[in-house]
């Protein structure tokens, strides 16, 4: 497929003579896609010829070296120093070299040695008694050691205890709140009664008096009979009653001695 060549207009106004239509009037879609093309193939060709090649540098050692000789005087030492310095193994003063450094080393040696001195302890005679006294042995049957003699203690005679109900708030009350004198229970405590956990409803009038008791415990209706009538003999403090009347406490019993010596 050829293209004809098209002249165009520069900026003078003269034809100018293109090789690939750029500018024209052409609607062709080929017209701009060969020139593509053909570059592009160009590129690639080139691409494909050319090869780089990278390699290691390679080092070759100069296999030869120079021997100079040096006359055994002043001059020759010295230039033998200078090119010992000058190389890559420096020359290094040795003390131990030195004709005086053994003699020196000795008198440092002995001027930082410490003295030491021979402790020898001075001795005493022992005493001549026995440090061991002879024991006699017991007879046959008779008791080895000494017979123990117990120390008498006075008896002490703890006071009679018996059950006394004692009040623990279930509500918030808080323990200051509960009455400090509690009357004393009228009956016998048996241990049925005794291992229960009562809990009560107390409603309380304006005197800080128990009005109404209700029971919260699971029980017969006269098994708390007794500690209903003795909440009644209690009295709390009146803000009590002011704050609403209603309170729940619970009924333990604690052991206390019956002379009254602790009556809380």
């Amino acid at each position: 497929m050829s293209v004809a060549p098209t002249r165009a207009k520069g900026r003078l106004g003269e034809p100018v003579l293109l090789l690939f239509p750029w500018r024209g009037g052409s609607r062709s879609l080929l017209t701009p896609i060969v020139p593509i093309v053909l570059a592009t193939a160009v590129f690639a060709g080139l691409l494909g010829l050319l090869r780089i090649k990278v390699a290691e540098p390679q080092f070759k050692m100069t296999r030869k070296a120079s021997w100079i000789q040096l006359p055994a005087s002043s001059n020759g030492v010295s230039w033998a120093l200078r090119a010992k310095e000058g190389g890559p193994l420096l020359a290094r003063y040795e003390p131990a070299e030195w004709g005086a450094y053994s003699a020196l080393a000795q008198e440092v040696l002995q001027a930082t040695r410490i003295p030491t001195h021979t402790y020898v302890p001075s001795l005493r005679n022992l005493p001549s008694a026995p440090l061991a006294q002879a024991q006699s042995l017991a007879d046959k049957g008779d008791p080895l050691l000494p017979h123990r003699v117990a120390l008498a203690q006075p008896r002490l005679d703890l006071p009679a205890s018996h059950l006394a109900p004692v009040l623990y708030p279930l509500s918030a009350v808080g323990p200051a709140g509960l009455p400090r004198a509690l009357p004393a229970l009228a009956g016998h405590i048996d241990a049925v009664m005794a291992a229960t956990d009562w809990r009560f409803l107390l409603r309380l009038d304006t005197r800080g008096g128990v009005a109404d008791v209700v029971s919260l415990t699971k029980a017969t209706g006269t098994a708390a009979l007794p500690l209903e009538n003795w909440l009644r003999g209690v009295v709390f403090d009146s803000k009590l009653a002011a704050d609403g009347g209603w309170l729940a406490v619970g009924i333990r019993f604690n052991n206390q001695p019956s002379n009254g010596t602790d009556p809380h």
